[in-house]
């Protein structure tokens, strides 16, 4: 394996004659490897080895870099159901005309200072998530943002910064954020609550059951599962155990699919205003009486 070759092959599979440069090749040993068929040239300045990653090769190919969502989900960061190639290029780029076949969305760059820059054609962290930020509607954005701080990949300090540098429009979402936050519907339930003013606190811990995702005034437990398909046994049987549990101690657990925050979300925070409205979320006085709360 050549120099470049092996350049490259770190770099992702796919560089710019810039990045290549900055490894000490010059052009002439970049042609040298297209010419031998080690290399093909995606664009002017650009080059990838064979087999790179299509998404990668495609956004390089229209013009631009792999960003936004795209570019989060190699992060594992939650990105809703958006799973189109979302390619960011040059702000006065002039997009292909056959861009709209290639089925790709284009961001045209957002003026941002003291931003990592693109690496192999792959945009960095920050640049994705403020592209990702003024992309999404707020609740997904807001998910994005939260799934950002839970997994520690850049401090609320960080992102405050970030979002500073963008319209004022979206510079107030990281006072809705909790890094608590395990997953992206666990985020979409928090604010859809939030919306109809209905208080709940995220992940707290109820002693003989444990972390319980969201727990609306004192006894009402909502679990969400945060996959698009169902768990597998081991995991069913686990959130069986912790809902019987939770009814030993009184508490009503109401257990959310995926599916249902996505797509039914009217008909269950109905479900949960009614029950708030029963005040079937607080301890009374026959709970008392049983023992189920300390005096």
């Amino acid at each position: 394996m050549s120099d470049v070759v092996e350049t490259v092959f770190r770099l992702g599979g796919v560089a710019s004659c810039d990045e290549l440069r900055s490894h000490g090749h010059s052009l002439r040993d970049v042609d040298r490897e297209v010419r031998r068929g080690a290399a093909e040239r995606l664009r002017r300045g650009w080059v990838a080895l064979p087999g790179a990653p299509a998404d990668v090769v495609a956004a390089v190919s229209a013009g631009g870099v792999v960003s936004c969502l795209s570019a989060l989900r190699r992060h594992a960061v939650w990105t809703g159901l958006d799973e189109r190639l979302h390619v960011r290029v040059p702000r006065f780029a002039h997009l292909a005309g056959d861009a709209e076949p290639l089925a790709l969305t284009f961001h045209r760059s957002l003026q941002l200072r003291d931003v990592v820059p693109a690496r192999g054609g792959v945009d960095s962290l920050g640049w994705s998530i403020a592209h990702a930020v003024s992309c999404q509607q707020r609740s997904d954005a807001v998910a994005s943002l939260d799934s950002v701080l839970h997994r520690g990949l850049m401090s609320r300090a960080s992102l405050s910064r970030l979002l500073a540098q963008l319209p004022a429009t979206f510079r107030d979402y990281l006072t809705l954020c909790d890094p608590r936050a395990e997953s992206g519907v666990e985020t979409r339930a928090r604010l859809g609550l939030r919306a109809v003013n209905i208080r709940c606190r995220p992940q707290v811990r109820i002693d003989g059951v444990g972390r319980v995702d969201l727990l609306v005034g004192d006894r009402l437990v909502i679990e969400v599962d945060g996959g698009r398909w169902h768990s597998g046994p081991d995991a069913v049987r686990a959130d069986k155990a912790r809902d019987l549990a939770a009814a030993e101690r009184g508490y009503l657990v109401l257990r959310l699919t995926y599916e249902q925050v996505m797509f039914e979300w009217p008909r269950v925070v109905a479900v949960i205003r009614g029950m708030v409205a029963r005040g079937e979320h607080t301890w009374s006085a026959r709970h008392r009486r049983g023992g189920l709360v300390c005096l």
